[in-house]
Order: structure tokens, then sequence, then C-alpha cells
């Protein structure tokens, strides 16, 4: 079981807790989708109310990482504060990617990652003696 997984239904048993304990539901990260489209992975996240400068990608091999940061400039007296204003992620590939031909676009408040895979080495099937 990779870590992702193990992270994943961590958080989804921590949910189930809260629910059962009548407790609201806050997610503390916003959603992501990773999609194997064949030859690229597309990762969507949901940023809403950053701007595209508030957002840093860095791509590695096997890993995507996004962290954000939605600057105040003034200090405000909440009553409730639920929105997000740091955010960061680590996704580990289940492949290795082309990370020099990664690109990334962020378009109304999601940022959509794409990452060319990178050709694998194959394995050799031997016979057996």
């Amino acid at each position: 079981m990779r870590l992702y997984d193990i992270m994943s239904r961590i958080e989804r048993e921590l949910d189930e807790l809260r629910r059962a304990m009548g407790m609201a539901v806050i997610r503390r990260k916003p959603a992501c989708d990773i999609i194997d489209e064949g030859d690229k992975i597309t990762v969507l996240i949901d940023l809403p109310g950053f701007k595209k400068n508030d957002i840093d990608v860095e791509i590695g091999e096997n890993y995507v990482k996004v962290r954000a940061e939605r600057k105040e400039r003034e200090s405000k007296n909440y009553m409730l504060q639920e929105r997000i204003r740091n955010f960061y992620r680590f996704i580990e590939l289940p492949v290795a990617v082309k990370e020099g031909e990664a690109k990334a676009k962020f378009r109304n408040g999601v940022l959509e990652i794409t990452l060319p895979k990178r050709e694998g080495r194959k394995g050799k099937k031997i016979k057996i003696e």
C-alpha cells in the first residue's frame, strides 16, 4: 500500500469519526483528482480564492509538490474563519514523469497539472530451465 493510499484512508476515517460525533466536516485541504490518461498523468486541485501568483508547483521524476498561500493585508476580526489561507500537498506519483515537459494551468479556481509519462524500463522474459 502506498503512502498516498494510507493518508487518504486516514482522512476518510477521520471524516467518519467527525460525522459520528456530530461535528461538521471541515475539509482541511482542497479536493484533488489524479487521472491516468495513458501517456500522461493529469492532476486537478481545487484552489478557490487563490490567485495564480499565490501558487508554487514543483515537479520531480515521481512527485508533485503544490504550495499556495493567500496573503491578507489587513487584520480582520473574524467571527468564523473556514477558508483556507495556506495549502501544501505532496503527491507521490505511481510512475516516473518527464518533469521538463510538465505544464500547469490555473483557471476558474482549478489548478491543472499535465505530466507526460517517462518510458519505463521494460522487463525481459526468460525461459526457466
